[in-house]
């Protein structure tokens, strides 16, 4: 049977294909959820001629290239592939994450993944051992295979039908069995020569034994290897060729045991280890049978898998400062749990190093990712940082913590940089759901054709280039939570109808599946636009208002409370000094003045990025004044140095933004379109200038 498995036999369908004339912008959007993946670049004749990862597609975002950049000019073109008939071993000792698959003309014909195959050669060597097995016990005869230690370290079902009685086990030196315990079978072991006919007595029957020994070619050890004629008990019939074919036979399956055997019983206690295994463990076998395994193997769970029955395929152990792979599996007798057997499928990883370095990769990975998590999904702060003491500020905190008070959804309405989420963050830390997830989700910055499975999440295989093991949505994510949906009214308006189902029923259907789960969420909302102005032009469901209206929240903008900026400036001033490691504390009346009598359009925002331009233009204790402050809020030019070319773009394009969202009354959408670029690139703008 053929051990040696080709990469056809273990290969899966690429999830993602590239052409090497598509954009990464095309790229971009089929790898969208696919971490770590390098994806096969072909050319029209389905040839691979490179690869791109997503860290190469992000390098190339990051620096500024067109998003109409042909992938043919940024990908790997150094791709390591394997044959369909290729044998991927070596390869994979280079822990490749996947490896393209070729036919004799160099056209992919898939995807090969190192677990995959790895899992594919285990399944073959397991079916080998079972056809060996199958075959031994398909014999008449009571075979039985013994060590130097006069341990029974094989016996088929014959011998164990036959000469296992009244529980006890013939693989066990605590309780060693009648046959073994005679003098005449003591002398056939202990007899010099290699082959001979013997007789044995056992339960007042005469049976016909005949020796073999059996030498490994490249191994010190010796095994005897005793048939039993238990058809004819007083005739011993000469199958000399038969013998010699099944002790080959028997030899081979040994060999594939070689890397380690290990068995115990119900309650943990060793009861067989391979003499192969106790080099390994640097430990003598007399001295370990009978003892607990948790006392001789660290970080074990044989005495686990005999206690449950539950088998464990492949899993990696820690074991002496390294790795090992090892295969546990309950033993049953007569439907009754009776043990485990444990076999070490690589306890050598020289030749797996690979393997030990992608776990410790993934294991940091998920450290990372798991800090990540935690830091970006939870709420950051409370309402004693909503700085103001006006008078509509004070009502809109007031109106908040009673929000925080309750389970009902809360709709916060506001200009743009009023602080809508701050107050989201608060509410949520006032609130009963304080220790749960708070997952941010801005609605207008997330593609319309991938909003639904990033709110909603989707199982594997619903469509092309989706994870394997699918995804969890935003909503399931800020399950026993709250989820805050910014910029709620630059939802696309088929997403409105799935978002008012979850609203109603509390439950959400990821994409591709047939079942719902059900969700503990609160729903806070935010937004600029206004929402009764768009229902009557059909832009915003009306139901889903309602479900969202429950209890809403104005934030006042700045110029409604101009008395508050008096305590802010300080505020920011504090704040930026420590950040920027400057000393800036103080601004004279007459700047300060300026600051009251500026309209502020940009609200908070607009007044935390004036005073973040002051504090890097003045020294260090030196106080604010009037020429410090930009023209716009002055309305006099400062005799300053000229800036830079960039500088002044980057004025130009921040006033564009500033005057074109004002002019569209906060409809990002509709500003998008008048500035000739896409949404998704007006919020990472946005962004930029914050």
């Amino acid at each position: 049977m053929n051990q040696h498995v080709p990469a056809k036999q273990a290969m899966r369908t690429a999830p993602v294909i590239l052409d090497h004339n598509e954009s990464i912008q095309e790229a971009a959007a089929k790898m969208y959820h696919m971490q770590g993946y390098a994806a096969p670049v072909l050319n029209g004749d389905r040839r691979v001629i490179g690869s791109l990862s997503n860290d190469s597609l992000m390098t190339a975002m990051m620096k500024g290239l067109s998003p109409q950049t042909k992938i043919a000019d940024i990908m790997e073109r150094q791709v390591t592939t394997v044959h369909e008939k290729e044998v991927p071993l070596q390869k994979i000792t280079w822990n490749p994450s996947s490896l393209p698959v070729v036919n004799d003309e160099q056209q992919l014909t898939g995807m090969l993944y190192p677990d995959d195959w790895l899992f594919a050669l285990e399944t073959e060597r397991n079916e080998t051992i079972e056809v060996y097995q199958s075959l031994l016990n398909a014999e008449r005869d009571a075979l039985f295979l013994i060590d130097a230690n006069e341990m029974v370290v094989y016996r088929n079902r014959r011998a164990a039908d036959l000469f296992e009685k009244d529980g006890s086990n013939l693989m066990s030196e605590t309780q060693r069995y009648e046959l073994f315990n005679q003098d005449t079978v003591k002398k056939i072991l202990n007899d010099a020569k290699d082959e001979g006919n013997y007789s044995i007595f056992v339960n007042q029957k005469k049976f016909r034994v005949k020796k073999q020994t059996i030498r490994f070619s490249k191994e010190t050890k010796t095994y005897v290897a005793l048939r039993i004629n238990v058809a004819e008990p007083t005739s011993f019939p000469v199958e000399q060729e038969e013998w010699k074919e099944k002790a080959e036979k028997m030899k081979t399956v040994i060999e594939l045991a070689h890397d380690g055997i290990i068995m115990v019983d119900k309650d943990g206690i060793i009861t067989m280890l391979s003499q192969d295994y106790a080099d390994f463990l640097e430990v003598s076998i007399n001295d370990v049978v009978g003892k607990h395994v948790t006392d001789v193997i660290e970080h074990t769970r044989m005495h686990i898998v005999a206690k449950t029955g539950k088998p464990e395929i492949a899993d990696i152990q820690p074991i002496k400062g390294d790795y090992m792979v090892a295969t546990r599996l309950p033993i049953y007798k007569d439907g009754k749990l009776e043990g485990a057997v444990g076999k070490v499928l690589f306890k050598n990883l020289g030749g797996f190093k690979a393997l030990k370095k992608r776990m410790e990769k993934l294991e940091k990975e998920l450290s990372t990712y798991r800090g990540e998590w935690q830091e970006t999904n939870r709420a950051k702060y409370q309402f004693n940082q909503l700085i103001g003491k006006s008078q509509p500020w004070t009502k809109a905190k007031n109106l908040a913590l009673k929000a925080a008070s309750t389970e009902s959804n809360v709709l916060l309405l506001g200009e743009s940089g009023t602080g809508k989420e701050l107050f989201a963050h608060a509410i949520h830390n006032a609130s009963t759901r304080s220790p749960g997830a708070f997952v941010k989700v801005n609605c207008a910055a997330i593609p319309s054709d991938l909003i639904e499975s990033e709110l909603f999440g989707y199982v594997e295989g619903s469509f092309t280039g989706a994870k394997r093991g699918g995804k969890k949505g935003k909503f399931e994510a800020a399950d026993g939570g709250t989820i805050f949906l910014d910029e709620i009214g630059e939802l696309p308006i088929h997403m409105q109808v799935k978002l008012l189902r979850v609203l109603q029923e509390r439950e959400v259907e990821k994409v591709g599946a047939t079942v719902a789960k059900p969700l503990d969420i609160r729903v806070v909302a935010a937004t600029n636009r206004n929402l009764e102005e768009m229902i009557a032009e059909g832009d915003f469901r009306l139901d889903l208002f309602y479900r969202l209206n429950v209890f809403s929240i104005q934030i006042p903008s700045l110029r409604s409370r101009p008395e508050d900026i008096d305590i802010l400036v300080p505020h920011f001033l504090k704040k930026l000094s420590a950040r920027l490691s400057k000393e800036v504390h103080s601004i004279d009346r007459q700047a300060m003045t300026s600051l009251l009598q500026y309209d502020w359009p940009g609200n908070t925002r607009e007044l935390e990025n004036v005073i973040e331009r002051t504090v890097n233009v003045v020294d260090s204790y030196q106080t604010i004044q009037m020429t410090h402050l930009p023209e716009k809020i002055t309305g006099v030019k400062s005799e300053v140095k000229p800036k830079t070319l960039d500088e002044y773009i980057r004025e130009a394009e921040e006033k564009a933004l500033h005057d074109t969202i004002k002019y569209t009354k906060g409809n990002k959408s509709k500003a998008a379109k008048l500035l000739g670029i896409s949404r998704t690139a007006l919020y990472e703008k946005i962004a930029k200038y914050e």
